[in-house]
């Protein structure tokens, strides 16, 4: 009777180990800041075939934040452009000048909140927690600039300033140099120099 256990306790023991999946995900380091606000992290997991980023605080893993085929550079996947009370920007760049394309990444849903898909970054000013995007990632002077107050969620629209169209990389090329209750004051390259427009709010 022994024996007998012990041959169906084997064969049970057998189809429970092959009925297992080996899981090969591995956590890999990031090349860029993965401590946020809040005691939430970036993971950088990597599978078979895929590199993913997810969002996570403690043992808790709020939501994959992006994912692509393995070899590709890490800023394509993404990084952390800005880090805010209660949200950050993760930026995507894809170099050779190409605009830096963002969203706005709610912490505690790890959800994007920019409805606009093409969303490129221009400026941030921290401290505020403001964000200066285009809506266009390759802006025509039919474009606006949007100021949003990240605490608020209000926007506030502008016009490019004109002679910023005359060369290539317009997004690249512009600053915030002041923020105030009233006033925005952007800093702008040009071949003739730098300038600033004054923008009232």
């Amino acid at each position: 009777m022994q024996p007998l256990c012990i041959f169906i306790l084997t064969i049970f023991i057998g189809l429970s180990v092959e009925g297992q999946t080996v899981s090969t995900d591995k956590v890999k380091p990031y090349n860029y800041d993965t401590t946020l606000k809040g005691g939430y992290k970036i993971l950088l997991i990597v599978d078979d075939s895929l590199e993913h980023l997810y969002l996570k605080k403690g043992d808790n893993t709020i939501n994959e934040l992006s994912s692509m085929a393995r070899g590709l550079p890490y800023k394509n996947l993404g990084y952390v452009g800005a880090d805010f009370k209660n949200y950050f920007v993760l930026v995507h760049s894809y170099g050779s000048g190409n605009p830096n394309y963002i969203e706005l990444i709610k912490k505690t849903t790890g959800l994007n909140v920019l409805k606009d898909s093409g969303a490129a970054w221009i400026d941030v000013e921290k401290n505020q927690e403001f964000l200066l995007y285009s809506d266009n990632d390759v802006p025509t002077q039919k474009d606006k600039m949007t100021l949003l107050n990240i605490r608020t969620g209000q926007k506030q629209k502008f016009n490019f300033p004109s002679d910023i169209f005359q060369e290539p990389q317009v997004l690249n090329r512009i600053k915030i140099h002041k923020l105030t209750d009233r006033q925005l004051v952007i800093r702008y390259d040009t071949e003739k120099g730098s300038k600033t427009r004054l923008y009232n709010r």
